[in-house]
């Protein structure tokens, strides 16, 4: 509160001010050209007592906690000390305010505030000016340079993110009156406000949300809360979505902050306390008034992620609204199972931004083509997946969304295609890398990307290929049945690339969930922390899984898949022979046995040219953390890659083919059953096709087809049987330009057929995720009849005695 001046200290203010206006004038005189004393003067009493007028001032600059800084008066004559009032600080200002400049060599007096006011100490001209513009549809970017004291404000706002290929922060419109207040504090720093919001008094606005304001003071909890004195020391954890817990040691005041708390519960089992998330901000103020306890908060993360919750907690998450799909295809909307619309409607909610970690054989591809297809106005589409898989998703694509033309769909298979050319456009994890001379000006804005935990590990190629189009991705699906493998460090990449703004820094996360340990040699974060925290954050922030077990009820007992594999790579031998052998087959053949000759010739051909493709995919597989499946095989040359390619990798198989004894084909089905790591059991179709039990797995991959479905069915069920309490994903790898493409099309009949007359428990083409595959060869019909008529019912079952 200001007083009123005495005359006594009035007169005093007048003689300090004359004092130092002749301290000043001797010290120009001083330094005037041609003065015969340039030499620094002792103090005199006067300067002496001048000095310690302002020793408050200078002994407190900047102290914590205060708005501004009082000037005091001290009374040489007594003990008592009083503050300046206002009309005091004004002759002080109008002191300084005499000369605009110092004279060289001196510095000139902070300028003084006026009593109890809220402005800076020192008001200095504007020396950042920037400007706020339009980034996309809810959300606005700054243009300004660097400067300290605004990144700190930057990084306080909620919504904050982080462009390094601009180098740019941008923030959602909810936040932008925060920001801007926020900014009007500093002095130096002069923002430019969006169009249209010119008039706007944001000092005295009151439009900014209630909880933007609560967010930011629980934000500011997050900093400074270490104190090295404390000797009792624990830690919040999130336990529930409307629940935290303190983990801390017996200390009396802590108990006592604690039973005030209203939502308090003690656990007699954990010894431990927890609260609703909405006394967290009353927890967190009284706990920090202990100068001997400190307490670890819930990382900005989390804040960000449950800020609702912290108003008003509600142990329920709530449902996202239903996604309008009116503009979507209408074949692929209504071939959506209920949990499949699920996924949409929660990408949709996540603005098309999420890691959908559904279990394998839950139709996480339609899924995504669904969530693209939402967003279809912000086109083209960046497809990203193994190799092995690109012509899958192609197919997938020309079945699920009609009104695509196949003419513009690009599937990318060497560095020197363009990765641009299609409305959809696919790639491979490792051309991604080579494609950085082709990187385009305007960048994709949705971006699928199959098997994401290919980016696990930051310093690998393909991740520092993939990490820069993800960050300037307006919409990011990412797609993995097993996101993580082995530790939680495998997820920040992925959380990096849906939620930037999460955890910018990985050691922040680190610290908090990889149980980081400071070695001689670095920081190992090859650990586990608070994991049950980190599943909570990411089901609320970006992550949707379901598992098989929770939807059961809505999927088939048999899921059958066909994966378009590609015969790139082969060598000019085999793709000359197997050419021939097509060419040779189109010219009909009057003899029978000629005829069934030339039809092995292309079908052993076709095995030669898969080899490649065929050990990539269960490479793939293995990557994907499938532990346990079934790679089935007619060729001995193939069983043999397959074999080869196990043993280099150090992955446990076994083998049953043609030259296995009876005796020990039991003994290798026990060892796949009990085996508790990696088994690949590799197989032969015609040999191992019955009688064996391998319900231990719950995938069949077929790497060849075989003209007789009844054969297939029969190898299928070494899985799909009693015993066996999961679904079971049947993948069938299709080559085109081969074989295949006239013996896929006959097992389709003949399947459908089996189903007809209840044989076949599910019908490949309409259950196969990519069934539409068909040959565009004239001449398909004409062969697919010769295998038929060539290869009848009594002499496949011999072929099948010879192999067994």
């Amino acid at each position: 509160m200001s007083v009123s001046l005495t005359p006594e200290q009035q007169r005093r203010i007048e003689e300090n001010r004359q004092r130092a206006l002749a301290r000043r004038a001797e010290k120009q005189a001083q330094l005037t050209p041609g003065s015969a004393q340039n030499k620094t003067q002792p103090p005199s009493a006067e300067s002496a007592n001048n000095s310690q007028l302002f020793a408050s001032d200078r002994a407190h600059p900047g102290a914590p906690g205060q708005g501004a800084r009082q000037t005091q008066l001290i009374d040489t004559k007594g003990p008592c000390t009083k503050t300046a009032t206002s009309n005091a600080a004004s002759a002080t200002l109008s002191f300084y305010g005499q000369s605009s400049k110092p004279p060289t060599g001196e510095k000139r007096p902070a300028k003084l505030p006026e009593a109890g006011g809220s402005v800076p100490a020192k008001k200095p001209a504007v020396s950042v000016k920037g400007k706020c513009k339009s980034h996309s549809e809810n959300r606005f970017r700054v243009e300004v340079g660097y400067y300290a004291d605004l990144i700190a404000v930057f990084k306080s706002i909620p919504s904050k993110n982080y462009d390094p290929t601009t180098k740019m922060w941008n923030f959602s419109l909810e936040d932008y009156q925060m920001l801007m207040e926020q900014a009007a504090g500093l002095p130096s720093v002069s923002l430019k406000p969006l169009d249209g919001m010119e008039g706007l008094n944001i000092s005295a606005s009151t439009s900014r949300p209630k909880d933007a304001a609560a967010l930011a003071a629980l934000m500011r909890l997050c900093q400074g809360w270490q104190k090295p004195g404390a000797t009792v020391k624990g830690k919040c954890v999130l336990v529930s979505r409307c629940r935290l817990e303190v983990d801390i040691g017996y200390q009396a005041d802590v108990i006592e902050i604690f039973k005030k708390m209203p939502s308090k519960n003690y656990d007699m089992k954990t010894r431990k306390w927890s609260f609703l998330l909405e006394d967290y901000g009353q927890l967190m103020v009284e706990l920090s008034e202990l100068p001997m306890v400190e307490i670890e908060p819930l990382p900005a993360a989390v804040l960000l992620s449950f800020s609702s919750q912290f108003e008003k907690s509600e142990s329920r998450a709530p449902v996202p609204p239903e996604a309008d799909l009116s503009h979507v295809d209408p074949h692929l909307t209504r071939s959506l199972m209920p949990f499949q619309r699920d996924g949409v409607n929660f990408a949709v909610s996540r603005e098309g931004r999420l890691l959908l970690a559904d279990d394998m054989g839950l139709g996480k591809t339609v899924q995504a083509i669904c969530i693209a297809a939402y967003y279809r106005s912000e086109w083209p589409l960046l497809v990203v997946a193994p190799s092995s898989v690109r012509f899958t998703w192609a197919e997938a694509f020309r079945r699920w969304l009609p009104s695509v033309r196949a003419d513009s769909i690009n599937v990318v298979v060497t560095g020197r295609d363009s990765l641009r050319s299609g409305l959809i456009n696919i790639i491979s994890y490792d051309l991604l890398n080579k494609m950085d001379k082709q990187q385009p000006s305007s960048p994709f804005s949705v971006i699928i990307m199959d098997e994401s935990h290919f980016l696990k590990n930051m310093k690998t190629v393909r991740c520092r290929a993939a990490l820069p189009l993800l960050k300037t991705a307006k919409r990011v699906i990412l797609l993995s049945g097993t996101p993580a493998m082995s530790r939680p460090a495998e997820l920040y990449t992925q959380i990096l690339a849906v939620r930037p703004s999460l955890f910018p820094r990985f050691h922040d996360f680190g610290t908090r969930y990889c149980d980081a340990k400071q070695l001689p040699w670095g920081w190992d974060y090859s650990g586990s922390s608070r994991l049950s925290e980190l599943k909570l954050l990411l089901e609320e922030s970006l992550m949707l899984r379901r598992l098989k077990s929770e939807v059961l009820s809505q999927l088939p007992a048999k899921q059958r898949k066909v994966v378009t594999v590609t015969t790139d790579g082969i060598n000019s031998r085999t793709k000359a022979a197997l050419n021939a052998a097509a060419k040779e087959l189109a010219r009909g053949y009057h003899n029978k046995s000629q005829e069934k000759e030339a039809l092995l010739v292309f079908f052993n051909h076709t095995a030669e040219a898969k080899i490649r493709a065929i050990v990539e995919y269960i490479s793939d597989m293995l990557e994907c953390g499938r532990e346990k499946f079934l790679v089935f095989a007619h060729h001995k040359l193939v069983l043999d890659s397959i074999t080869k390619e196990l043993g280099e990798k150090g992955i446990s198989y076994i083998r049953i083919d043609g030259s296995t004894a009876s005796a020990e084909r039991q003994q290798l089905c026990d060892r796949f059953q009990s085996s508790q790591r990696s088994c690949v059991a590799v197989l032969s179709i015609t040999a191992a096709n019955m009688g064996l039990t391998l319900h231990a797995a719950d995938l069949v991959v077929f790497a060849e087809l075989f003209w007789n479905p009844g054969v297939l069915i029969q190898a299928e069920d070494r899985v799909h049987r009693i015993g066996q309490t999961s679904n079971v994903d049947i993948h069938y790898l299709v080559a085109k330009g081969t074989a295949d493409d006239y013996l896929w099309p006959m097992i389709q009949e003949k399947m459908n057929v089996l189903e007809q007359v209840g044989l076949s428990e599910s019908n490949i083409s309409e259950k196969a995720e990519s069934a539409s595959f068909h040959s565009k060869d004239p001449h398909q019909l004409t062969i697919t009849e010769m295998f038929q008529r060539s290869f009848d019912e009594e002499e496949m079952l011999a072929l099948v005695d010879q192999d067994q």
